[in-house]
Parts: structure tokens; sequence; C-alpha cells
């Protein structure tokens, strides 16, 4: 068993170096080519081997905090690679079971951390744990939220276009907080969960409102 887990950790850190390195590659080129779409997928599987290998490291090896955040960063590039296979949810296509499925598994998944972590809190559990527990939780919580939401009441067409950049980008930060958690040891500890999701967040953020602006600006120009 020792062997076939250092096999699979080899295969879950060479996986997570092609994803943290191909992953600004997609995010500069230009959106929507054929280089942004090679790059783009590369992520995604890598983000796939890497979420499959985890799920075994952190079961076998019993490691909460690396289940955790596999699943949170999975669902967070599996549904931004799912919402561009659903733009016209606002013309009446449906959502495919396998999308309600993934969103319903994580908010139960992301529900159990939260509880979990409260309880760890409430048992007086002293480190990091119990509030990145919560934390993370809460996070993907409010993936599957807004997710479901669209599902039902998809009212804007360019709806998915900000779920996938948000999604794929987030699970980007995801991926490196992880890194930073494994190699950064030299940064405090608060900072070493914190940097990727302190700097990232609101660049998400700044991008989609400007990506929605130039938009708009374009639909009154038309």
């Amino acid at each position: 068993m020792k062997s076939l887990s250092d096999t699979i950790l080899i295969i879950h850190i060479i996986a997570g170096v092609i994803a943290l390195a191909v992953a600004p590659i997609a995010m500069v080129v230009k959106k929507g080519g054929q280089s942004h779409k090679r790059w783009g997928l590369i992520f995604f599987w890598s983000m796939t081997v890497i979420f499959v290998t985890a799920l075994f490291l952190s079961t076998v090896k019993w490691i909460p905090f690396l289940l955790m955040i596999s699943v949170f960063s999975y669902y967070s590039v599996f549904s931004a690679y799912r919402w561009k296979f659903q733009k016209k949810l606002h013309r009446g296509d449906t959502v495919k079971w396998y999308d309600w499925l993934a969103a319903i598994v994580n908010a139960i998944f992301n529900t159990t951390y939260v509880a979990w972590g409260i309880y760890l809190i409430f048992i007086d559990v002293q480190g990091a744990f119990p509030y990145l527990s919560i934390g993370f939780g809460t996070l993907g919580l409010l993936l599957s939220k807004k997710n479901i939401q669209l599902f039902l009441k998809p009212h804007e067409a360019q709806a998915w276009l900000y779920r996938h950049i948000g999604g794929m980008i987030g699970g980007f930060i995801a991926a490196l907080t992880a890194f930073s958690s494994q190699v950064m040891g030299f940064l405090p500890t608060w900072l070493q969960w914190s940097w990727p999701s302190l700097i990232g967040v609101p660049l998400i953020y700044i991008f989609i409102v400007r990506l929605k602006r130039k938009i708009d600006q374009s639909k009154a120009v038309s």
C-alpha cells in the first residue's frame, strides 16, 4: 500500500505542477481562441487528476484538509467547465442531471465541513483547521447555491461566462492555497492560507465587473 500511495502522491504532485503552470497561460491568452481552449483543457484535466489522487490520499492517510480543498477546488473547476455547455439555459435548455448531482453533493459535503468546524471549535480544538473548515465549507456552499439559483432561473445570457471565469480562477486559487500551505512554511500560518484569496478574489471581482461593463457598452452601441 505504501508503494501505491507513493506512486499516487507523485502523480498528484506532477498534476499539481502542471495545473499551476498552465492556468496563468490560459488566463492571459485570447479568450475563446484555440490556445485558450487548449490550455484550459489541460488545466481542467490536471485538476481532475489532482482530485482523484487527492481523494485516495486523503482517505488512506486521512488528511481532512486535503479532502476539503480537493473537493472545493474541483467542484469550482468542474462547474466552470460545465458552464461552457450551458450557454443557452436562458433560452430554455435543461440542466443535465450530473450538474444537479455535482451541485447537491458539493453542498452536502460542505455543509458537513461547516458543521464539523463548528463542532471542533465547540470542543475547543486548537489550530487553524476548524476555521478553515468553516471558511472553505461556507464558500463551497455559496458556490453550489449560486449555481443552483442559475439552474432554476437563468436570467442573464452571459451568466455562463461569468461563472466560467470565476470558477476556473477560483479553482486555481484553491490549488494555489494548497500549494502555499505545503511549501511556504517561511510565511506566517495565516498568510500561507490567505494570500492567494486576498490577491485572487479581488482580481476576479474587478475582471468580471470590467467584462460586464464592456459587454453592456457593446450592447448599448449595437
